[in-house]
């Protein structure tokens, strides 16, 4: 065999084997990103809920409020109050399950209970594809070199 062919031979390897890398790194790429959707998703449920619990508890505080006024009665004693306290509760154990899943997800286990499309596969070259960038973490720290705790700096108010 010449030298040329041996170069050659290596560069088909060195090519062939940064090939696979790419590859698995796509696959890879493709599972990060499955997972980050369906964590957002989670996230986005979650959001909703907190909104729909926020829009309960105004609506708890104004009926108890009424009840504050003379002649005072329980506030537990009216059927609508008691209603909205039990569809709070829901919420919260919903957004409970919903934080429990996203946990499960990030650490590869259940997958999410209601998923809304079934697995597809991955079009064809899309093993191509690029990965995208995870955020760096921070370095942890020394113990006894805690850095202390942040604060804003405070606002003036230009002179007048």
């Amino acid at each position: 065999m010449s030298f040329w062919d041996k170069v050659t031979e290596e560069l088909k390897r060195a090519a062939q084997g940064g090939w696979e890398a790419v590859r698995g790194g796509a696959k890879l790429a493709v599972e990060k990103s499955e997972e980050m959707a369906k964590i957002g998703k989670l996230r986005y449920r979650i959001y909703t809920n907190h909104k729909q619990a926020e829009k309960l508890f105004n609506e708890l505080g104004g009926m108890v409020y009424e009840t504050a006024k003379p002649p005072y009665e329980n506030p537990l004693s009216r059927p609508e109050i008691t209603r909205l306290v039990e569809e709070i509760r829901k919420i919260e154990d919903e957004i409970a399950q919903l934080e429990e899943e996203i946990e499960n997800i990030r650490k590869g286990g259940v997958e999410e209970k209601e998923t809304e499309e079934p697995e597809k596969a991955a079009p064809e070259g899309a093993e191509h594809a690029v990965a995208p960038e995870e955020p760096q973490k921070e370095a942890p720290q020394e113990p006894g070199k805690e850095e202390p705790p942040r604060t804003e700096p405070e606002k003036k108010d230009p002179p007048a």
